[in-house]
């Protein structure tokens, strides 16, 4: 057990640490039309959705009581910023999909099957292989964010996309 414990072996391993910018984002099925493969190249930055645990406190006479394993909670938005080429690719895919959402013409939306879609985030090995697969379950785009422009300004157009979803769960 010993061997497993020094620093030696701690060095050795920090060379397979997980990069930040080695992932991907897939979207199978954009809803309303739109190429997966734009999304998939587009994705600029994003996070590994989080959850809690909540805890039930019961009390006991005087001590300080026990604590149980409570409610799972999602926070269920998570947020993704793709970058816009000069063909308009992700605002036509994501503002047709808010299309079908609800409609801004007719405020009219459809179904909650026909909204919805998964979305895949993968983090990715130096050698490219898949090192964790997370896949959101019942995503549409929540609320597209303002893109500021300035004249001053020489970087790309980014756009930024909280998405809702209604559970995460481990792909293996």
């Amino acid at each position: 057990m010993s061997e497993n414990m020094g620093v030696d072996v701690f060095k050795n391993n920090l060379s397979n640490v997980q990069r930040a910018y080695l992932w991907e984002v897939l979207v199978p099925n954009v809803i309303g039309g739109g190429d997966s493969d734009v999304i998939l190249l587009r994705a600029q930055s994003t996070s590994i959705p989080g959850r809690s645990v909540g805890s039930i406190h019961v009390p006991f006479k005087q001590s300080p009581g026990t604590k149980y394993p409570g409610k799972l909670t999602y926070a269920q938005t998570w947020d993704c910023t793709f970058v816009e080429g000069e063909d308009k690719k992700v605002f036509a895919a994501i503002h047709a999909w808010n299309q079908q959402v609800v409609d801004d013409f007719d405020n009219v939306g459809k179904g909650d099957t026909s909204i919805k879609s998964a979305i895949y985030l993968t983090m990715l090995s130096t050698a490219g292989d898949s090192t964790l697969k997370i896949k959101l379950i019942g995503c549409y785009p929540q609320e597209v964010g303002d893109v500021a422009l300035a004249y001053g300004d020489e970087g790309p157009v980014n756009i930024p996309c909280t998405w809702s979803f209604d559970r995460w769960e481990e792909v293996r």
